[in-house]
């Protein structure tokens, strides 16, 4: 496998860099080697309770120095595509504490549920959340069917946790999706192919022949580079083998077991 002609690795986070904040020691060392020697790093993660500030620091203390500006979170992908609508000024959150920061940070409303219950939202965002309950989830149902947009952080069915795989997002946003016969207005993470462009953007890598995804799931990250013609790397420590392949019918360009397999 020669890495030599790459210039931007871009990485998922969780399954590949941490496991439910804990590091991933091999595929950490792997990437550490690859930055040393020029490669650029970017981190593409569909977690959306990740700040994307305190994650550059959390990591740097592991070796790995990536500028919040190359950390793109579904949480940022959800917030721009609001922006560029021009016409939401209010959101309701089904999400953790980055997601509602970061909203806030686009210089949204984020409405508490006593807020919702009063004030009909411009825009329902479901993300990630573990503390979300029965009531916070029919409330936000109750918004979109009265005509909130609604919008998922992404559609991830599994979340990887020193525990086992756990329920994603796409767990929480197909619950008011089947309650209400409806699809989201507009799914922001991966495998949406906005986020990689948003990355080669402001990477100043755009040849798509320079640059690699490396991640743990096959219908997010290797999707995603797969798409957009982009050579892909499936690392199995987290929630995709390669037994997985055949029934998704998704190929990665290579297949490791962790990161140190690259070198």
């Amino acid at each position: 496998m020669n890495l030599g002609k790459y210039d931007l690795i871009v990485s998922d986070v969780d399954g590949v860099i941490l496991m439910e904040g804990e590091p991933i020691w091999e595929n950490i060392k792997a990437l550490r080697e690859l930055t040393s020697k020029g490669k650029k790093l970017a981190l593409v993660t569909n977690n959306s309770g990740f700040n994307r500030v305190l994650l550059s620091r959390q990591i740097s203390y592991l070796g790995l120095d990536v500028n919040p500006s190359l950390i793109i979170t579904s949480s940022v992908s959800a917030a721009t595509y609001l922006k560029e609508r021009g016409n939401v000024q209010s959101v309701f959150v089904v999400g953790e504490e980055g997601l509602s920061d970061e909203l806030k940070g686009f210089g949204f409303k984020v409405l508490t549920v006593s807020d919702a219950n009063e004030n009909l939202p411009d825009s329902v965002v479901v993300g990630l959340d573990r503390l979300s309950n029965y009531d916070k989830l029919s409330l936000a149902m109750r918004c979109i069917s009265k005509g909130s947009l609604f919008v998922a952080t992404n559609m991830d069915k599994l979340w990887p946790s020193k525990e086992g795989l756990k329920l994603g997002a796409g767990a929480l946003v197909k619950a008011i999706s089947f309650a209400l016969n409806r699809e989201p207005d507009f799914v922001a993470g991966k495998p949406n192919p906005w986020m990689l462009k948003v990355v080669m953007e402001r990477s100043g890598v755009t040849d798509k022949d320079r640059i690699v995804v490396i991640g743990d799931q096959l219908e997010t990250d290797v999707k995603m580079g797969n798409d957009e013609g982009i050579d892909t790397i499936l690392v199995q420590t987290g929630i995709s083998k390669e037994e997985d392949i055949d029934r998704v019918m998704i190929k990665p360009t290579y297949i490791v077991n962790n990161l140190l397999d690259l070198l």
